[in-house]
């Protein structure tokens, strides 16, 4: 094959500087009777001994393996001796001798494919020796011991060199075989005769270090010279058990080795084959091949004094004997080039130095390396060989590097494997190894794979600096090019140079060497163009140029399915789309994205391309399901960038896909090993509000209020500071309960962004905490419609915690997770409520009209139904109240209480009334059981006109409170249930329904006018009314038997005799308890007979006055009134007339009721007879001295006063003046002086026949106060003795009246 035309493997797309320093050594499975997992687990092995020190040297043997290489390749090892293969381990199975005979021969085909630079081979067989037994030809040898893994030892003889070696004059000196360590290995004497029975190798030709052949007149070299000098050959044999064997043993080894046999067999568990020259080590099987690390370290030191071997023969070379080494390309270009020019000399010898620099670049002498390529350099410059220049640059930057960085720049091959300690100590190990761990320096040397420590000598120093190191490849790149027939060499400089500028972090610099890359053009197939494209990528990535490097890697993946590849390479071309993705800014995983909602994020328009390529792929690839999900990604992420038109389309591509293989939650699996998590639709339909919705107040739980819960746990301590917020980590996130077993509700408000409509197949709720049953909905969103109200129903089944993570929907044909943490429009990742055990439920009915509405309550008293109705003041109605069960769980507790303003709660509790003890007497409710009460609605209202206010003395007291009267009234009441039952009632949960009650009181009959007379008998006594009628209709007043007919706004008087009773019949001495006794003796109701309603007037409101009470109370003493002569009764009316000037003639009578007088008797007291005149504006005045003349006392004082001696005064009055005048009579009874014992009764007694003057009599008066304690005299001395003693004022209630006239 022409150097030109590459294979697939011409070209190591990874290779570094350090690679300068590798042995090259090929890995490669032999015979077909071997497992390619096996082979597999060995090359891990094999791998993991990237680097040896060698015993007895300050150096270490770095190794790459390959398990392919081109002999192409090969050629290329004189130009660049690291491309030469230099070792080889075939690995095989077999089972009997013939499988082997079949295996060897594989074996020997392969090795003569690189004889030509090959150092050393071994064959690795598993399966002999399967059963743990030697062979039969080996029992008397081995006497049932176990032999361990071969071993080998180096010494010298005068013999031919071993087979193994290829190349003439490559020997070992005898003085480098005493640095080994000869105690763990038998010492045969030089005279050995095992020697002798070496495979001689047959038809060898002695050979060039480069490979070409030389004339006759050369053969006779140094070479040649060097052959009959004492050489160093490679002996493999048996590792003795103890160090003690004696000379018979070995002799009868090397008996046993002089056998004429092809194949001698050793050892069980491993053995030592010597076949053509080359060692083969047997195993049992790979998991019981323990000895196979060791056996590879043992074949690594000898390839490196193998290699040492030569590299000390090379540098005793004379430069003038040395033999032109060329480049494959070279080799026509020379043929009859005349050999004697100075210059033809100049290059042998720069080329040869060069040589020399790369074999001690390999032994592990960087600084002997280097000192040879400034030498080549030198040489080479004068002859313009512009090749080997260029390969002297870039070996000096490989010394330099390793120079510099030593065996600590580990990060230049992230390939390597470096394993510390990993075998048990053996030949070349060091004996104390945990000590010499100890000894390492923080960030000195590291260990190696065969357990010594890394001599790497840190003294060796370059004189090159990092800048240097980037010219130099710069002129190595220059003269590269001069040669297209060494593009790819050019090419992996360009790499080596870039990694290592990574390596420094010198970004830029190593981006100008990648676009060297793109200029040149090695002939390549289309498997190494995309290796290309993808290093490029790599190191693009490594660098930080993200967008290039996914670049180059979406060109890789159009190369493997490009139009004139025979085969294309769909998943090859899946895969490189994949790692094209984050270069951009897309990414499978949408949680790996750093975008924020509504930011651009990367170029639109390359990542729908991209997107397209990957969704083509997977359809090419057959991945339907793979397919759908990159279009779920396309809709995701790229939706805002699409034009209707492709909106449209996307959308109808992914309904045909979805009809061969519906969109999915779970995660994809691609060949190569990537994932394709769920990427959820959420944008489509977008959620604009997610909101979790209360039950209906009145099914809500609500804990029972106790006595206990309502005592406060703390003080409650008021700051201004601001302390942060409060952790409640037992509240929930929302400030409402749902119930166990009842339907809950979650509303989205959702958008729809697709121009046409969005028909959701299947619209849920991701819970997780509790078992829920789930009620999905369907709905079809419009287009362009703005914001759709979307309600999901569902049902806890248990009680407790339950979160809401997110909704989940099916949209053409895709199933999407969409959690609430990923939608940018909702702050909350998740929601969780309290579910409550269950309750039942109860439906309220009532008798009663539903009421239009009632503003004056709010949400909170959970009203579920209401009621209206229309009485009349004074009227009662009935009304029935129901509770159905309608749950499955019986009602156990039922608490029914009245709720109203506060203003008003007494009134309406009057209104409103029914037995509480009807209610518990009917528990429990059965399910679909019924529970009935009645309630009782009172038309109450205080049946007064106006708002009055009663004077008395210096003081005033406001009239009634706010009652229904002439305007009417609304009473608006809330009948709150609480009721419970099952499982809620026993961790204390209830509900709460309320009926609101609307009741319209309209007025009736009201009092205008009230008033006491004294009647015939001394026994009762008046009381009269004036009621007028506010309704629109005719009302039927009923009152003692007799019955009125009052027409709207008329006003007709109502009198009704009572009984006269004492003052002591009332429990308590007060203006409201006097008003409420008094009602018990009235009796008045009225009918509307057009409505065929009726109701009763109350006079409890009405407020009497002191005249009035006394009037009402059995008065003590008797009077007897004469004026001029004519008796003056009690029920007098009218004035009587006189002249100006006539004599009146006033007598009083005051005689003590026997029955009622012990407490007057033997008292003193003043009779007082006066004359006073009442203004029309309600004021008196006793001030009449002026127009009035008295011709007598006008009092009498009375030592004692007895029940069986009536008392008489008598007055002459002459009038100077007309008017009317009014006689008063008044007999004040002095007391004792008060004591502490009967201070109480005395009190309360003179406040009940103590007499208030008043001009308001007859007048109506609503109660307030409870007047108490002293009474009130009609006059300031009065006021002032009351105070010092028990006085008693009793007045005659006679109206006695004059009309004077001239």
């Amino acid at each position: 094959m022409s150097s030109s035309s590459t294979s697939s493997n011409d070209v190591d797309y990874g290779q570094t500087a350090e690679d300068h320093r590798r042995f090259l050594l090929l890995v490669r499975q032999t015979g077909k009777l071997l497992s390619w997992k096996h082979f597999s687990r060995c090359w891990d092995r094999v791998c993991q001994m990237d680097c040896v020190a060698i015993p007895g040297q300050k150096r270490e043997m770095w190794i790459r393996y390959k398990r392919q290489y081109t002999p192409d390749c090969n050629e290329w090892g004189d130009f660049q001796i690291h491309r030469k293969a230099l070792g080889l381990i075939s690995i095989g199975r077999c089972s009997n001798e013939a499988e082997f005979e079949e295996l060897f021969e594989n074996y020997k085909k392969e090795k003569e494919i690189y004889a030509d630079s090959l150092y050393n081979s071994r064959l690795v067989v598993f399966g002999m020796n399967t059963d743990g037994s030697p062979l039969p030809n080996e029992q008397s040898q081995d006497s049932g011991e176990n032999s361990p893994a071969p071993t080998f030892r180096i010494d010298s003889d005068n013999n031919e060199t071993n087979a193994c070696d290829k190349d003439d004059g490559d020997t070992i000196p005898n003085d480098k075989s005493d640095k080994l360590n000869s105690n763990d290995l038998p010492i045969l004497e030089h005279s050995d005769p095992l020697r002798q029975v070496s495979d001689k190798p047959k038809g060898n030709e002695s050979k060039s270090s480069n490979g070409a052949k030389t004339n006759n007149n050369n053969e006779k070299t140094t070479n040649e010279q060097l052959d009959s000098t004492s050489r160093s050959q490679i002996t493999f044999i048996k590792k003795q058990d103890s160090k003690k064997g004696s000379l018979k043993k070995e002799n009868k080894l090397v008996e046993e080795l002089k056998k004429p046999e092809s194949m001698k067999k050793t050892g069980s568990s491993g053995s030592l084959r010597d076949a053509s020259g080359a060692e083969v080590v047997f195993y049992p099987g790979v998991d019981n091949s323990d000895g196979l690390e060791e056996c590879v370290r043992e074949f690594v030191t000898s390839l490196f004094f193998v290699l040492e071997g030569k590299r000390l023969d090379r540098s005793f070379e004379r430069g003038d004997k040395t033999l032109l080494l060329c480049a494959p390309f070279e080799k026509k270009d020379y043929v009859g080039v005349d050999t004697d020019t100075k210059s033809f000399k100049k290059k042998c010898q720069g080329r040869f130095r060069k040589h020399l620099a790369d074999l001690c670049l390999l032994a592990g002498m960087p600084g002997e390396a280097m000192l040879h390529y400034s030498t080549a350099l030198d040489t080479l410059k004068p002859v313009n060989d512009w090749l080997w220049m260029a390969g002297c640059y870039e070996g000096l930057c490989a010394a330099a590097v390793i120079t510099q960085y030593g065996s600590n720049n580990s990060h230049l091959q992230p390939a390597s494997i470096r394993r510390n300690q990993s075998f048990s100590t053996k030949r070349g190990v060091a004996s104390n190894n945990h000590e010499r761990q100890k000894s390492v320096p923080v960030g000195g040397h590291h260990s190696y794979s065969n357990g010594l420590q890394d001599l790497h000598d840190s003294s060796i120093k370059s004189n090159i600096n990092p800048d240097d190191i980037v010219e130099k490849y710069k002129d190595a790149l220059q003269y590269y090019s001069k040669y297209k027939t060494a593009a790819v060499v050019e090419m992996e400089a360009c790499f080596k140079a870039c990694r290592i500028l990574i390596s420094q972090k010198r970004f830029l610099q190593a981006a100008d060497f990648l676009q060297e890359v793109i200029y040149i053009a090695p002939q390549l197939n289309d498997e190494d163009r995309i290796h290309r494209y993808i290093t490029m990528s790599t190191l693009y990535g490594q660098i930080g140029f993200s967008r290039k490097a996914s670049f180059f890697r979406r060109v890789a993946a159009m190369q493997c399915v490009a139009p004139q590849t025979p085969k294309p390479n769909w998943p090859l071309c899946h895969q490189l789309l994949i790692q094209s993705l984050p270069g951009y800014k897309l990414y499978l995983d949408q949680n790996d994205s750093t975008s924020k909602p509504g930011d651009t994020h990367g170029w639109p328009v390359i990542q729908t391309r991209v997107l397209h390529e990957l969704i083509f792929s997977a359809k090419k690839m057959g991945n339907m399901a793979l397919a759908v999900r990159y279009l779920t990604i396309l809709l995701h992420t790229q939706l805002d960038y699409l034009s209707v038109q492709e909106k449209r389309d996307l959308v109808s591509n992914l309904q045909s896909f979805t009809e061969h293989c519906e969109g999915t939650t779970q995660t994809l699996a691609v060949e190569s090993g990537a994932l394709v998590p769920h990427v959820p639709l959420i944008s489509v339909p977008l959620v604009k509000s997610f909101k979790l919705m209360p039950l209906e107040t009145h099914l809500e739980p609500k804990k029972i209020l106790t006595s206990e819960s309502s005592v406060p746990d703390s003080v409650f301590i008021f700051t201004p500071l601001h302390l942060g917020p409060v952790s409640r980590p037992d509240c929930p996130d929302v400030d409402f309960s749902w119930v166990e077993g009842d339907i809950a509700e979650v509303q989205l408000l959702v958008h729809n962004p697709l121009p046409d409509n969005l028909p959701l197949t299947h619209i849920g709720l991701i819970t997780e905490g509790l078992e829920v049953e789930a009620f999905p909905t369907s709905p079809t969103i419009p287009a362009e419609h703005g914001l759709y109200a979307v309600k999901i129903k569902l049902v806890p089944a248990a009680a407790g915690q339950l979160n809401i993570l997110g909704y989940n929907t099916k949209l053409y044909g895709v199933r999407s997770n969409c959690k609430l943490r990923d939608c940018p429009s909702i702050p909350q990742s998740h929601f969780t409520v309290k579910v409550a055990p269950g309750l039942p439920s109860l439906q309220l009915m009532t008798s009663l009209t539903k009421a239009d509405d009632f503003l004056s309550f709010g949400e909170e008293f959970n009203i579920v139904t209401s009621a209206t109705a229309v009485l009349y003041t004074g009227q009662s109605s009935e009304c029935t109240v129901t509770l159905q069960n309608s749950n499955k769980l019986p009602v156990e507790w039922v608490n029914v209480t009245l709720e109203s303003m506060k203003d008003a709660k007494d009134y309406v509790c009057e209104v409103f009334q029914w037995n509480n003890e009807n209610i518990q007497s009917q528990l429990p409710i059965s399910p679909s059981g019924v529970l009935c009460f009645n309630m009782a609605l009172q038309g109450v209202g205080d049946f007064l006109l106006h708002k009055t206010e009663i004077k008395t003395n210096s003081w005033t007291r406001e009239g009634p409170r706010k009652a229904v009267g002439s305007d009417g009234r609304v009473v608006e009441g809330i009948l709150k249930v609480e009721y419970s039952g099952g499982p809620g009632y026993r961790d204390n949960y209830c509900r709460c329904s309320s009926v609101a009650f609307n009741v319209d009181i309209l007025p009736s009959l009201v009092f205008t006018k009230w008033d006491v007379m004294l009647s015939e008998s001394s026994e009762h006594c008046y009381l009269m009314f004036d009621v007028k009628n506010l309704s629109s209709h005719e009302l039927d007043v009923q009152y003692s038997g007799q019955c009125v007919c009052v027409k709207p706004e008329h006003t007709r008087r109502v009198c009704i005799e009572v009984e006269r009773f004492e003052p002591n019949s009332i429990p308590s001495q007060s203006y409201d308890s006097f008003s409420q006794f008094l009602a018990t003796f009235v009796d008045i109701r009225w009918t509307i007979p057009s409505l065929n309603v009726n109701g009763r007037l109350e006079t409890e409101h009405l407020t009497w006055t002191r005249e009035q009470q006394q009037i009402v109370y059995t008065s003590p003493v008797l009077w007897d009134v004469h004026l001029n002569g004519q008796v003056i009764s009690p029920l007098h009316i009218g004035s009587l007339e006189y002249k100006v000037g006539q004599p009146v003639t006033l007598e009083a009578g005051f005689q003590l009721k026997s029955e009622c007088s012990s407490d007057l008797e033997g008292r003193s007291g003043e009779l007082t007879l006066c004359c006073c005149q009442h203004y029309d504006n309600g004021e008196v005045s006793h001030n009449t001295n002026s127009y009035v003349m008295s011709v007598e006392s006008q009092s009498i004082c009375v030592p004692q006063i007895s029940a069986d001696i009536p008392i008489t005064h008598s007055c002459m009055f002459i009038f100077t003046c007309s008017g009317f005048y009014k006689f008063e009579i008044q007999m004040k009874v002095e007391g004792q002086p008060r004591d502490s014992t009967d201070s109480n009764i005395q009190g309360h007694h003179h406040s009940n026949q103590s007499v208030v003057t008043s001009s308001d009599k007859g007048q109506g008066h609503q109660s307030q106060s409870n007047l108490t304690g002293q009474g009130l005299c009609s006059n300031s001395e009065d006021t002032a003795d009351s105070t010092r003693s028990n006085d008693r004022v009793f007045k005659c209630m006679s109206v006695i009246e004059v009309n004077i006239i001239e």
